[in-house]
């Protein structure tokens, strides 16, 4: 039992390293000890895989291996839930359910809730209608993540009325609209600055007597100027809900790609007036965005005062800070004024450097 412990933890940790190859070997190398690896250790590998992006070598494992362990639902479940949830590729999940139906293993209500989550996220709206009709038919009951999805497609697709009526939905099956219900229709709505309608989600959400999570509170700060970015993270505080890390690096990145490097001090500033310490990350994105936008000087006396600080040498920023730029990579513009009219769209993903991204090759 010790032993089948350590060689579970042992493929975990290399998967989680971003080394499939030496997972797998570890997964096979545990008949040398004796230990005969059962179903639930071969999707706990499957899962530890598709978890940190190794998706396409986590589906190559469990069909070469269908002698041993045979197709079924669970484990194409979890493949689907990797292209799904964490890599977000529709075209590698459709493969992959059209590969369930040719190799006869029947999608169960999991299986449908993966591809009705793939599909909203794409923004695909028929889709996931048909897929939520489809799982009915068949039997399934929706959970509340399946209209979540649908939810935040129907708000995307600029059908808030509908949206709100799949709310009222939800209490009619017993079941209770939770944060992440409401947050499905204010990230929408932020991301398309319609900030009044936002708000009154907001408001219907506390009326529930549901708190506003971080995420809730990241949504609002990606569409608002400074004022209502200051105002936002004192909202936070006063929660006892961040602002964190991410909520810098959410708001540095934001200002850089509106072309307003003195905002993006701004906020710079207020880091350690919330008692957070700047790290690597947030160094690099603001030395990175001052960079962009032509500001060189300012840039290199925060790579210095990085240096002094203690972090270690950054090859790829000094050759940054050293090279003259070739054009401004910075949008153009000035500061953000109180209307509406000025918000931009907002960078909500960020640029930010040393945070890799794993993208599983095309077959």
């Amino acid at each position: 039992m010790v032993l089948l412990l350590i060689s579970l933890l042992v493929f975990i940790r290399y998967a989680a390293a971003n080394n499939p190859s030496k997972a797998i070997r570890t997964f096979h190398a545990m008949d040398r000890f004796k230990i005969i690896p059962d179903t639930e250790a071969f999707f706990i590998l499957l899962r530890a895989l598709c978890k940190h992006g190794n998706i396409e070598e986590a589906e190559e494992f469990m069909l070469i291996n269908r002698k041993v362990f045979p197709l079924e639902t669970e484990g194409f479940n979890i493949i689907l839930n990797g292209w799904c949830n964490i890599s977000v590729d529709v075209v590698e999940a459709k493969r992959v359910w059209r590969g369930m139906s040719n190799n006869c293993v029947t999608p169960n209500a999991t299986s449908y809730t993966c591809m009705i989550s793939c599909f909203s996220k794409d923004g695909n709206l028929f889709d996931s209608l048909r897929l939520y009709d489809e799982m009915k038919k068949r039997g399934w009951i929706p959970g509340l993540e399946v209209y979540n999805s649908l939810i935040n497609v129907l708000t995307r697709e600029n059908c808030l009325k509908e949206a709100l009526h799949v709310i009222d939905k939800i209490k009619e099956t017993g079941l209770r609209p939770d944060s992440s219900t409401y947050n499905a229709i204010i990230l929408p709505l932020c991301e398309a600055h319609k900030l009044v309608e936002a708000r009154n989600v907001w408001a219907n959400m506390v009326r529930e007597g549901l708190k506003p999570t971080i995420t809730t509170y990241h949504a609002f700060i990606g569409g608002m100027n400074v004022e209502g970015t200051l105002e936002m993270l004192s909202q936070m505080r006063e929660a006892h809900c961040g602002p964190n890390s991410h909520t810098y690096l959410l708001v540095l990145n934001k200002f850089f790609k509106l072309g307003q490097p003195g905002n993006a001090l701004k906020m710079w500033l207020e880091i350690e007036k919330y008692e957070l310490l700047p790290d690597s990350a947030h160094y690099a994105a603001l030395i990175q965005g001052l960079a962009a936008c032509g500001w060189l000087m300012k840039a290199r006396e925060f790579y210095a005062e990085m240096r002094s600080r203690g972090f270690l040498d950054d090859p790829e920023l000094e050759k940054l800070l050293r090279e003259p730029l070739v054009g401004n990579k910075c949008h153009k513009g000035g500061p953000l004024q109180n209307g509406n009219e000025d918000i931009r769209i907002p960078c909500t993903k960020g640029h930010i450097r040393g945070r890799k991204v794993f993208r599983p090759m095309k077959r």
